[in-house]
């Protein structure tokens, strides 16, 4: 009797310690499996890496760890970068052989200038520009080593008398072709979806461009209200071809960058986005 009682315990104790060893292994299968709950997400975004796109602010972005500061003193733009904490954000890569790209607009979109501060300490820049009396919008375009970064536009108010007319509103245009000296520019194509994938292509009436900051030319594109702010290069270093997308239909205005016989031009084109009736594609 007592013999049957322990073979009856005993085999109890395999049998409990077989679903306890059972139960954890379905357990350690599970949570060592980390896409059955977690999605991850991968943060690294390269503007003019990706194809040639260069977009900062259309789409999902990560918060920007970089707030940068910039004043207009002395006919001279001086720019300070910090990091969250305050401390300077002192490494910057090279992009198109800058460390960083200004770009100023007025507010009626009406002046353009592409610019190229210098260090002058850490986390320090400066670069001679004398604007007139009005209110700009300025684009600090770098690419910090290690840190998110989005590009957004700051105000900079010059003198006391705003003379930009606020109310200027962008009229589209029809043709895109632009004349500067003897050098006739053509953009293609002439309509435009929301939502679809669009190669700017430009043709030139004498020759090709210069190469300039890396590249046979450069593109940058503003929203009428100068807010998304969109910096594109070519396809190749041979082409003036340059991939972009407008997420939202409206009214935009493009500045196409060439360079030819030693100096650069810019070309600007208005043109409307229209909605796209099949959706996305």
């Amino acid at each position: 009797m007592q013999n049957n009682f322990v073979i009856r315990w005993a085999l109890s104790a395999v049998i409990i310690l077989a679903l306890v060893i059972g139960g954890y292994s379905v357990y350690a299968s599970l949570a060592g499996n980390p896409t059955d709950n977690h999605t991850e997400h991968n943060s690294s975004k390269e503007p003019g890496e990706h194809g040639s796109h260069e977009e900062h602010n259309d789409g999902m972005q990560t918060e920007s760890e970089v707030d940068p500061m910039i004043v207009h003193a002395d006919g001279k733009m001086r720019i300070e970068l910090k990091d969250k904490v305050g401390e300077p954000v002192d490494q910057l890569e090279v992009n198109h052989e800058k460390n960083m790209h200004l770009i100023i607009v007025s507010e009626d979109l009406k002046q353009y200038y592409h610019l190229h501060p210098e260090k002058i300490g850490k986390g320090q820049f400066q670069v001679a520009k004398k604007l007139s009396d009005g209110t700009y919008k300025a684009f600090i375009d770098i690419k910090p080593k290690n840190k998110e970064y989005m590009v957004k536009p700051l105000p900079i108010e010059v003198g006391t008398n705003h003379a930009h007319d606020k109310d200027a509103t962008l009229k589209p245009e029809t043709t895109f072709a632009k004349t500067i000296g003897d050098h006739t520019v053509t953009m293609t194509p002439d309509t435009f979806k929301a939502k679809e994938p669009v190669t700017l292509s430009f043709s030139f009436n004498k020759g090709t461009p210069q190469p300039y900051l890396g590249a046979l030319g450069h593109v940058v594109i503003l929203d009428e209200k100068g807010d998304k702010y969109v910096h594109v290069h070519p396809v190749s270093e041979k082409e003036t071809k340059f991939e972009t997308q407008f997420d939202q239909p409206g009214v935009y205005k493009i500045w196409a960058e060439f360079k030819f016989n030693g100096k650069v031009n810019v070309y600007p084109f208005v043109i409307e986005v229209k909605e796209n009736i099949h959706g996305q594609v």
